[in-house]
């Protein structure tokens, strides 16, 4: 009955946590879409934001030249005049300094004009009949040069039809400031291209007449053409009557909105409308006829009215999203059928627990055996050295451990070495194994603890996907006259026994601040040296002898430490063994009643000298 109870209990913790971790991994996934989500949105308007004013710039920058052009061109031909804000009013010409040029002139005047600047595809000057009244023309007086085929053609419009009803004039002699007409297609080459009209006044206030430049648009249309923030995004531009002055299908070109079937809902967006209207930028989101939603951003260029937008499919810009929606939905719908399968398998295996538990305690009783076998266990340790005398103690707090100690002679020196692994149980045995062989195969290359450590240092980082790493104090001491070559990883600070002025002194080595080893691959470890006087000796220790806590929750502290080797001292202990059992019996006294929660390791080493 109590087998059937924890079988229960079992089948309905592993049902729990299934749960949860359903609900959980779900949350998670719908969190991360969301933010991928949202940052995606917030680096599509950054990038398009972006273009949209490379664009205003360059294209304001044109229609500006253009401006300065024609103010350029009244200064040259008409002498001293006054200007009044171009863009803002008109050009005001003093009448003392200026005479009404020819026909001759005019035309003359204006090829001049052309052949010094090329962006210009058509010039005209029309005058007041005032001006020309002795005439033959019907309408009047008003050279026009272009080039727009390629070829210059020269006309005088007066003779074709009335140009003072015509919009380049009539509109900028009716608002007495500069004018940019709608984009229109072009008489000879049937080109789209706008109109930039100056109209210009004696000190009298009296209209003398107009200047108009042409341009064609196709150079906005190219430079639209370069910006392509998704490989499906457009950019287009509209006059202030929303018809097409660029477009990347040229068939949309002064054709309204409305009137191209695809657009026909980006204007029902009243909000939106009325910003561009008002020349304000936005974006919001509109349907492309029956296809697919766009994200539609927009400004204004000022000068003229016009609107430059770009739109990015929707299904574009979130493609990345989506397709990583899609594939944490596999993923999601995997995990739920392991742990489906899992659950199963659980279910199924759950009475072998106990037999494999069993196992599995043999295998790390045997474990434990092999790890303790690793590591020196005889004292004395070398029992036909005189100058050394060495005895180390390690007590696992499971069955194995991460803790090591080792040491070994080599050309009369000894090397020797004390470390902590972090975290407990058979990963820390594991890798305090491999720690033990590196440190006996690479001191067979070099006496330099520093270059030791780094070997050891480099060998755990590789591959350390775990994340452990080690605390280790190694040195190499020449047994021949006592000097000490030593390098810190991270470990507690040993123990030195020494003679200062003929006196004995039990204190802690002042060590520099080194990593553990495993931690950082490329870290420079640094090398400390000392000479040892006979009877001086070291104690090396782990922190599971300062952290052994009592039935109070106390630590057994440095402090303590210090203090029982003191006192093993004034009882005369002279060997390292005898050191070591002291402390140990001291720990286990202060511990009693506690279960033991940390490894505890310690080494003892005493240089004696040769003997005479």
């Amino acid at each position: 009955m109590k087998k059937i109870l924890g079988t229960k209990v079992v089948l309905n913790l592993t049902l729990i946590i299934m749960l949860i971790g359903g609900i959980t991994m779900t949350l998670g996934f719908g969190t991360c879409l969301y933010l991928a989500r949202q940052e995606v949105a917030r680096e599509t308007r950054y990038k398009v934001n972006q273009d949209l004013s490379y664009i205003r710039t360059y294209v304001d920058g044109e229609l500006k030249r253009v401006e300065d052009v024609a103010y350029t061109l009244v200064s040259t031909k008409f002498g001293r005049t006054t200007r009044n804000d171009v863009g803002e009013g008109f050009v005001v010409i003093d009448p003392s300094t200026y005479k009404i040029p020819s026909e001759e002139e005019c035309f003359m005047l204006l090829n001049q004009f052309l052949d010094a600047n090329p962006s210009i595809c058509g010039v005209a000057i029309g005058f007041e009949n005032f001006l020309y009244q002795d005439t033959a023309d019907k309408y009047g007086f008003a050279a026009y040069v272009t080039n727009v085929t390629g070829k210059k053609e020269s006309l005088n419009l007066g003779n074709i039809h009335d140009f003072h009803e015509k919009e380049w004039y009539k509109q900028a002699a009716a608002l007495n400031k500069p004018y940019w007409s709608k984009p229109f297609r072009e008489t000879f080459a049937g080109k789209t291209v706008v109109c930039f009209s100056l109209p210009l006044h004696g000190l009298d206030n009296r209209l003398i007449g107009v200047i108009a430049l042409d341009i064609d648009t196709e150079m906005f249309r190219k430079k639209c053409a370069e910006i392509s923030p998704f490989p499906g995004a457009q950019v287009s531009m509209v006059d202030r009557d929303f018809c097409f002055v660029a477009h990347p299908d040229s068939t949309f070109l002064l054709r309204s909105v409305t009137e191209v079937g695809i657009y026909d809902d980006y204007l029902n967006d009243d909000s939106m409308k009325e910003k561009m209207m008002q020349h304000l930028g936005g974006s919001g989101l509109v349907n492309k006829g029956t296809q697919h939603e766009a994200m539609f951003y927009y400004a204004p260029i000022k000068r003229t009215g016009w609107t430059i937008a770009i739109e990015c499919p929707k299904d574009e810009v979130f493609r990345g999203v989506e397709r990583m929606k899609r594939d944490t939905t596999l993923i999601a719908i995997g995990c739920i059928l392991f742990m489906i399968v899992c659950f199963i398998h659980l279910f199924r295996k759950f009475k072998d627990v106990t037999a494999s538990k069993a196992g599995m305690e043999s295998e790390l009783k045997i474990a434990s055996g092999i790890q303790m076998g690793m590591i020196p266990k005889l004292y004395p340790a070398f029992p036909d050295r005189d100058e050394i005398d060495v005895c180390g103690f390690l007590k696992p707090a499971k069955d194995v451990g991460g803790d090591l100690y080792d040491y070994f002679i080599r050309d009369n020196k000894l090397f020797f070495c004390i470390g902590d692994v972090s975290g407990k149980g058979v990963p820390a045995s594991l890798f305090m194994t491999v720690i033990r062989s590196l440190f006996r195969n690479v001191s067979l290359h070099t006496e330099d603890p520093a270059e030791i450590v780094s070997s050891l240092n480099k060998a755990l980082s590789e591959g350390n996907v775990n994340s452990m790493f080690c605390t280790l104090f190694l040195g190499v001491l020449n047994l021949e006259n006592g000097h000490l070559d030593y390098c810190n990883a991270g470990h507690n600070a040993p123990i030195v026994r020494r003679f200062i002025d003929g006196k004995m002194v039990v204190d802690y080595v002042q060590l520099k601040t080194n990593l553990a080893v495993g931690v950082f691959d490329t870290f420079n470890y640094v090398k400390e040296e000392v000479d040892m006087k006979p009877g001086e000796a070291l104690f090396m220790y782990t922190d599971g002898v300062t952290e052994a806590e009592n039935a109070q929750k106390e630590l057994f502290g440095e402090d303590a430490v210090l203090a029982v080797l003191a006192e093993a001292r004034a009882r005369h202990m002279r060997t390292a063994k005898e050191f070591i059992d002291y402390v140990y019996k001291v720990l286990k006294v202060w511990a009693a009643g506690v279960e033991q929660s940390d490894d505890i390791t310690m080494v003892v080493m005493e240089y004696r000298g040769k003997k005479a």
